[in-house]
């Protein structure tokens, strides 16, 4: 018996001593949100634009060449994919409407990973705004005033003046007292600090630009004053419903010159590619990529005078609803490149599948976690988009909802009252509406039947262009 004794203890003894089976560490986030960019950068075939720190990140990680707001405006898209939520379910389609308002027990991104034990810090625009911000989602939360001089001008001009279109203002200084740099400097500092804790974190930055009024260092402005940037034709536009010309600016005036304009909302996305590039800087040197996951998106896309002068957001055409989406770091491909369509509401599912978390059963998106870390190929066949535009004769609002394939494009508007769009997005663009083209009609009816999946819109005001509405609707 004694000898049993000794050799229980002996055992005990030598498991005791044994050194505990590391766990893996939890993977950590940074979420990096750019507003109003379109897929106009380098790694996304833009011959013209420098973002080099974009186009490594796309080089270390999985780019998605063919994804989708689900609705192109800041407020109700940033609303959408940090909720999980369709807009459609949600009921917002302006820039006043609180998500949490409409969801009260909702647990929206960044709050699910405070839950798990996460430190969560934001800073910039992640929500819309600073009134439209989610307490409950934030350990800490920073988006103070500009400290430049000539970016403060140029956001008192924009927000005072009644000259709606495009302008823009080269800086002096070298970016570290605008928002974003500010902002930039708060979460790369937060990397560190928290790293340096061994506390996982998730991380989310909102840069501004290339959000108008655009501005942005001299130094930016100049990498394209040597630049011969051509603006390439337009084919004439046939058959395009005149609901579906409109974006958030329309009836304001051209700007002064279109290409100055587009050469400054370059600058914008340059100076913007900088700041990302710093964080990129800060993951490299304290050897973070093996436990984080880098994502990279924009809220909506952005016309540039194409269209025979849309500039803005808010149309339900590529360039206002196709944004990149890029997902990099722990265990993620590189270099890959997906072609099908996915949308900015599969964020919050594949974040928690790829962080390890159990499946949320109340969101709308799809996972792409599989996508990312295997071979295997997106699934999805379809994305789906959804805005409101003013009819100017009626003063109604009226709601166009979209489907898009790989190759393909439909619109619905009004239930078809006032017209459809069928392009062939590929190549082409979307000038020429084929909707009433021999052969198209199977297509136009499965876009139909696809809408008629989704849930039934609420009604919810809609975001109006502010220069189509009279002073009683704005009050309103």
């Amino acid at each position: 018996m004694k000898k049993i004794l000794l050799l229980l203890c002996s055992f005990f003894i030598l498991v005791s001593s044994q050194k505990p089976i590391a766990e893996k560490p939890p993977t950590n986030v940074l979420f990096i949100v750019v507003d109003d960019l379109n897929t106009m950068i380098g790694c996304y075939g833009d011959p013209n634009v420098k973002s080099p720190n974009i186009d490594r990140l796309a080089a270390r990680g999985v780019r998605f060449d063919n994804n989708y707001c689900q609705y192109p405006l800041c407020g109700p898209s940033r609303a959408s994919f940090l909720s999980g939520k369709r807009p459609e379910n949600l009921g917002i389609y302006n820039l006043t409407t609180h998500v949490r308002n409409v969801l009260p027990e909702g647990v929206f991104l960044p709050e699910y990973f405070r839950k798990k034990g996460y430190f969560t810090a934001g800073a910039g625009k992640v929500y819309h705004s600073l009134k439209m911000n989610d307490a409950q989602s934030w350990d800490f939360y920073q988006d103070g005033p500009s400290q430049d001089p000539q970016e403060i001008a140029a956001l008192k001009n924009r927000a005072e003046g009644t000259d709606g279109r495009p302008a823009w203002q080269i800086l002096d200084g070298n970016g570290s007292l605008t928002r974003d740099g500010m902002n930039g400097k708060t979460i790369s500092n937060c990397i560190e600090s928290k790293s340096k804790e061994h506390k996982p974190f998730f991380l989310a930055v909102g840069f501004h630009k290339p959000h108008l009024p655009w501005t942005a260092p001299k130094i930016f402005f100049d990498l394209y004053d040597t630049i011969k940037i051509k603006i390439a034709p337009e084919m004439d536009m046939k058959g395009i419903p005149a609901i579906a010309l409109q974006t958030e600016l329309s009836g304001f005036a051209q700007p002064r010159s279109r290409l100055a304009a587009i050469k400054a909302y370059y600058a914008c996305i340059s100076s913007t590619d900088y700041q990302i590039g710093l964080l990129l800087d800060q993951l490299d040197k304290l050897k973070l990529w093996d436990n984080t996951i880098v994502v990279l998106v924009s809220d909506n896309g952005f016309h540039l005078g194409d269209h025979r002068g849309l500039w803005a957001k808010l149309s339900a055409f590529n360039n206002a609803t196709r944004v990149p989406m890029i997902f990099a770091g722990a265990n993620i491909a590189k270099g890959k490149v997906v072609s099908s369509p996915v949308e900015l509401i599969d964020v919050y599912p594949t974040l928690l599948e790829l962080c390890g978390f159990e499946k949320k059963a109340d969101l709308d998106g799809t996972s792409l976690a599989k996508v990312l870390t295997t071979s295997v190929l997106n699934d999805k066949k379809y994305a789906k988009s959804m805005v409101y535009h003013f009819d100017t004769a009626t003063r109604q609002d009226v709601l166009g909802q979209t489907v898009i394939a790989q190759k393909w494009r439909f619109t619905l508007w009004n239930q078809g009252v006032q017209g459809n769009e069928f392009y062939k997005t590929e190549k082409e663009g979307e000038y020429v509406n084929r909707i009433n083209e021999p052969g198209i009609k199977v297509f136009a009816k499965e876009g139909e039947e696809i809408i008629k999946k989704y849930p039934p819109v609420k009604s919810g005001k809609a975001n109006r262009p502010r220069a189509l509405t009279t002073a009683q609707e704005k009050a309103e």
